[in-house]
């Protein structure tokens, strides 16, 4: 699939569409689509346990091809509580050229690798990633620090169209300077989260701009289920003290996202508190804004959790919405 003209980095391409469904639903489709002789499928993990499958009903996106230096992303985005994939340009790509993202398949070792023909100088050889089997293997610093500092260069890049500038900037126009409280965060595990947040805290290195903001959300969108990731950017939020721009951030529906961490991690008791530690600290100042992003569906069967600093947490909070004005 080519550009049919000019695109500028951080270009909306197009959304990957098809039919949402289960994991079960997942599996039992591919032995479906495998006993019909259905050789290609084109399905798609959001998260959450829900798959997009293209297969019968989808749009152009499906075609894309693969390449290991791709010019294009996925990202994840919340819309009307909804999970969508949106394809965006990583770099400017001219009229006539191939547009590409990289698939990022995820293989068990003992599983047969799918060869790559992509052509890029980057090419693998190789499809995805190996993923062994219950294994997990702890960060080191240095992980952490590389990790940081990707994300930090990304979020300075300050690279956006002309468009989502104006509307960052429009909606941080829109709020107001009401003052909220600090909420207390501490550290208190050694997880691969804590430690990215520990290390947030002590770069001191909070968001500054609406443009950042931006960024921040797109990278918060596509790096559902990445625990290191998501502890460093759960860092930077509870870093970031200009509540004018974490409410720029509600705006982009940053709330939507941190329900749906909530709801990938509902087995991982240490994840769940960073993450309502990080909800703690969002200035929500009314109703509206809690029913819209369904944040209290998600955090109130927490209050009778078998942990007491998770149902501690969440207690705190819906007692603390219960009382703020539409």
């Amino acid at each position: 699939m080519q550009a049919l003209e000019d695109l500028d980095t951080g270009s909306f391409v197009m959304e990957y569409m098809g039919e949402v469904v289960t994991a079960t639903e997942f599996r039992k489709r591919a032995r479906v689509y495998q006993s019909e002789g259905i050789s290609h499928h084109y399905f798609m993990s959001i998260g959450n346990g829900k798959v997009i499958d293209a297969t019968r009903k989808g749009c152009i996106a499906r075609f894309i091809n693969h390449s290991c230096g791709p010019n294009c992303v996925l990202q994840k985005w919340m819309v009307g509580g909804a999970i969508r994939m949106g394809i965006f340009t990583e770099r400017p790509i001219k009229r006539g050229e191939e547009i590409t993202f990289d698939y990022k398949f995820e293989r068990m070792a003992d599983s047969e690798p799918q060869p790559c023909y992509c052509g890029s100088p980057e090419c693998k050889g190789i499809i995805g990633v190996v993923k062994e089997r219950g294994t997990r293997l702890a960060a080191s610093d240095e992980d952490i620090d590389a990790d940081a500092a990707d994300i930090d260069e990304e979020i300075a890049d300050g690279a956006v169209t002309r468009h989502q500038r104006d509307d960052i900037r429009r909606r941080h126009a829109a709020v107001d300077d009401e003052e909220y409280g600090d909420t207390g965060y501490s550290d208190s595990d050694n997880s691969d989260a804590e430690r990215g947040v520990a290390h947030i805290r002590r770069r001191k290195n909070g968001l500054t701009s609406p443009e950042q903001v931006l960024k921040f959300v797109q990278i918060m969108h596509r790096s559902s289920r990445q625990t290191r990731i998501i502890g460093i950017l759960i860092g930077k939020l509870t870093e970031t003290s200009d509540k004018r721009l974490l409410k720029s951030l509600i705006s982009l529906q940053g709330l939507g996202i941190l329900r749906a961490w909530l709801q990938d991690y509902a087995e991982d008791d240490v994840m769940m508190i960073k993450i309502l530690q990080c909800i703690a600290h969002m200035p929500i100042s009314t109703r509206n804004t809690i029913e819209e992003s369904r944040l209290e569906e998600a955090v109130k069967p927490l209050c009778s959790d078998s942990d007491e600093n998770v149902s501690s947490l969440a207690n705190t909070l819906v007692e603390r919405w219960s009382s703020l004005r539409r």
